[in-house]
This record gives structure tokens, C-alpha cells and sequence, in this order.
């Protein structure tokens, strides 16, 4: 809700309302119909919320333990607890799996998540998290479709009928939360500016103090 395939941001598509087991904090991104930049990325016809923050271990941790006892979906790595930008470990054996969040890793990005565990992820937003459905949502997740990668998002799942909407943030959704300045253009940087400092610039603590 990120890209995809490194971390997981979902973009609530309509307000949350409802009580539920994780909650995930979005921003208003407004000015519905705006032109696209220049680079031809932007433009979006409607209103929506974007996550403040991408989505982490915590909230991933508790996904798992709601749907992967068994896993058939694979919706955890190993690179999660191995790897270095992991976090998660799981026990147990298949069927009665269990997840933990490593010590200091709850709340940074969950890592080692592929597209199609993501739209797994949002569709159980969608369906209100506990044991709702991984597999029907905003996505109808099926085997042709997943192989030949031919999947679209549906935000007209349930008719109305729904009090949240959850989906993976598309290019021109993110490009216009990083850029568009609210009135008409849009800026150099993801920081509301035209410049940019070292500070802001201060990729994984890389600058020298």
C-alpha cells in the first residue's frame, strides 16, 4: 500500500471506519482530475487515502497468523526472518504455523512481499481482516489469472456495501501523493519542495556527521 515487490503500502481507497485488529493510518490525497506531470504519470480522476507509512512487520505479523497456518499461498519467506531486511520468524509446522516479529523490527517495513501477497493482503483488509477472504476483493485472485498476469483491481467490490476499501497503490496514485503540489503542478522532490537538503537527501544514514 512497494516498490511492491520490496515493501507493502495499501492504499485505502474509501475512509476506514470499522473496528478491526490492525489499523493502518492514510492521508486525503485530493484535487480529484488533476493533469498529469510531465513525465506523463499523476492524473487521477478520484479522491482517495494513502498510507501514511508503509506497511510493517506488526501489521504483516498479524495477517499470518490469521491466514497462513497452513500457508498454501506462500505469503511468507524465509527471507523474512533470514535475510537483511527481515523481521518475521515463524514456528510450528504446517498447519498450526505461527509468526513472531523479531525484537526492534515491529514497526519498520515488512520486506520480501511479491505482488501477489499484497493483493492477498488488501482483499483481507477489504473483507473486514480475522478469517475474511484472501482470495475475492478488490481482486478475484485465480490461477490463469495470477500465471498469465492478467489480474486487474475491482474498486467497485461490494456494491456500496462495504465501509473500507483497501487496494496496492497504483503508479500514478503514488506519483501524485509524492508530487503534485494541490495546485496544478507538481514539485521536484517527495518533500512538498523544489530543493533539497543533505538532510532530507540522507539515504540510510550514509552522511558523514
Amino acid at each position: 500500500m512497494i516498490t511492491i515487490q520490496h515493501s507493502l503500502l495499501a492504499a485505502g481507497l474509501l475512509a476506514a471506519s470499522t473496528a478491526s485488529a490492525i489499523t493502518i493510518d492514510t492521508v486525503l490525497v485530493g484535487n480529484a482530475g488533476n493533469a498529469n506531470d510531465s513525465t506523463g504519470y499523476g492524473g487521477v480522476g478520484y479522491n482517495y487515502h494513502i498510507g501514511t507509512y508503509e506497511v510493517t512487520n506488526g501489521q504483516y505479523t498479524a495477517f499470518l497468523n490469521a491466514k497462513a497456518a497452513t500457508d498454501p499461498h506462500s505469503l511468507y519467506n524465509s527471507s523474512m526472518e533470514f535475510g537483511p531486511s527481515g523481521g518475521i520468524t515463524r514456528g510450528g509446522s504446517e498447519g498450526s504455523y505461527t509468526y513472531s516479529v523479531m525484537s526492534g523490527f515491529a514497526n519498520k517495513p515488512v520486506n520480501n512481499v511479491s505482488f501477489w501477497d499484497a493483493a492477498r493482503f488488501t482483499n483481507w483488509m477489504t473483507n473486514g481482516q480475522g478469517s475474511g477472504s484472501t482470495e475475492t476483493g478488490v481482486y478475484l485472485l485465480t490461477a490463469d489469472g495470477i500465471t498469465n498476469n492478467t489480474i486487474t483491481r475491482d474498486l467497485t467490490y461490494g456494491s456500496g456495501s462495504l465501509t473500507e476499501v483497501w487496494a496496492i497503490t497504483s503508479e500514478n496514485e503514488w506519483y501524485k501523493a509524492a508530487y503534485y503540489d494541490g495546485n496544478g503542478g507538481y514539485n521536484l522532490y517527495p518533500t512538498q519542495s523544489d530543493t533539497i537538503s543533505t538532510d532530507d537527501a540522507n539515504y540510510n544514514n550514509s552522511l558523514a556527521r
